[in-house]
């Protein structure tokens, strides 16, 4: 990463600090002690998540010394939050597999929550909002019924059989920690990507996760690299959230510091059987492109070989062409991606009028409102976002 030669506050200029220092280069403060320039700073480290990860790269650096006091006291504060955190989830994670598992039940954990445990030198070092699970598609009623007894509630949000194939699910336990798990029974609500993976699959090559408990599973790494640069891939047009506030997130750190752990723990031979699982899936582009940009921000080390069979060959592959499409592009797509009428013309219902619990709970004040009226507004609200595009930071 090129060291930083201007006093002009950028997004961009500060993404190359954050990455400068993640690549064991911190470099002083460049921009003075302006009030704005932290904040903005501050805002930068929680939108990539690696407030942490910046406090372990600084400690002990000279560069420290030159550093705002209320950016070294955020770092540090956010890993004191997250190492408290990851206490109590633990507890909490276990008894939750605990009870699937008394059902026969094998989740698989996704994202972020298993890489903590596995790749990273402290669990607190990688925040996340919430835990991933995938379970099969048969076991998800099931799955509800026993978080219900556990005491979860169900967050509102749309429902239907093709709309969604997730639920959020919060608790909060008695010392006031708020547990929040986002159940997948298939693993993306696209119809395109979610047909890249299936339970089944991911399930036979799981390992487990002693760390989380007896009853803890994973992806196998090649498994979990695939879906980190999918994951990555799939935002490109879907805004992460950071307190309601909807940020444009393909590049967003924390991911591309997760694919750049998962490459740097894996042998030539697994990056090569990683390509040839990208290939059968159609997925060389995306996963190219999170390869090369971890290694632009990171120095990630990746052979030749490898980089050279994971350029496409033919016609643009389905889901490098609907990560990089528009919203009205990729709705198409995921309707000519199912496979009957029927499931089609659900699927359409379903985006046009999701279940009157869902419509009167989005609106404020909405509970005694005419639904007609309710869904009238919600398709002239998505019709102007699909004509304007979300704007993007400097």
């Amino acid at each position: 990463m090129a060291r930083i030669e201007t006093l002009a506050f950028t997004t961009q200029s500060a993404d190359r600090l954050i990455c400068s220092v993640l690549c064991g280069e911190p470099e002083g403060w460049p921009w003075g002690g302006d009030s704005v320039e932290c904040s903005r700073f501050i805002e930068r480290l929680e939108y990539h998540g690696v407030a942490p990860l910046v406090d372990q790269a600084l400690a002990g650096s000279y560069a420290l010394e030159s550093w705002p006091s209320a950016i070294v006291a955020h770092c540090h504060g956010s890993v004191r939050a997250q190492a408290i955190y990851e206490m109590a989830s633990r507890v909490e994670l276990s008894r939750v597999l605990d009870a699937f598992a008394q059902s026969g039940i094998k989740a698989l954990l996704l994202k972020g929550t298993p890489l903590a445990y596995t790749h990273y030198n402290n669990a607190a070092l990688r925040p996340r909002g919430d835990t991933d699970l995938l379970v099969p598609r048969g076991a998800k009623e099931e799955v509800e019924a026993i978080l219900e007894r556990l005491g979860y509630t169900r967050f509102p949000g749309v429902t239907g059989d093709y709309i969604t194939y997730q639920s959020l699910w919060i608790r909060t336990d008695a010392l006031g920690v708020a547990h929040d798990l986002d159940l997948h029974w298939r693993v993306n609500n696209s119809q395109v990507l979610a047909k890249l993976f299936d339970y089944e699959e991911l399930e036979t090559r799981a390992m487990e996760l002693p760390a989380l408990g007896a009853r803890a599973y994973g992806l196998a790494p090649v498994d979990a690299l695939l879906f980190a640069c999918m994951h990555r891939s799939g935002h490109r047009n879907a805004p992460y959230y950071i307190d309601n506030v909807p940020y444009p997130a393909t590049d967003r750190l924390i991911w591309l510091y997760d694919i750049h752990l998962l490459v740097s723990r894996m042998s030539e031979d697994e990056l090569l059987e990683f390509v040839a699982l990208a290939a059968s899936k159609r997925m060389k582009a995306i996963c190219r492109d999170g390869l090369v940009r971890s290694m632009e921000c990171f120095r990630t080390v990746v052979s030749d070989p490898v980089l050279r069979a994971l350029v496409p060959s033919g016609a643009v592959e389905p889901s490098a062409r609907y990560c990089n499409e528009g919203r009205v592009l990729q709705m198409v797509d995921d309707f000519f991606a199912l496979e009957t009428l029927r499931a089609r013309a659900s699927w359409l219902r379903e985006q046009a009028f999701p279940p009157a619990e869902y419509m009167r709970g989005k609106y404020e004040g909405a509970a005694w409102s005419w639904l007609p009226w309710l869904y009238a507004r919600r398709a002239a609200h998505g019709l102007w976002r699909l004509a304007v595009p979300s704007p993007h930071s400097d």
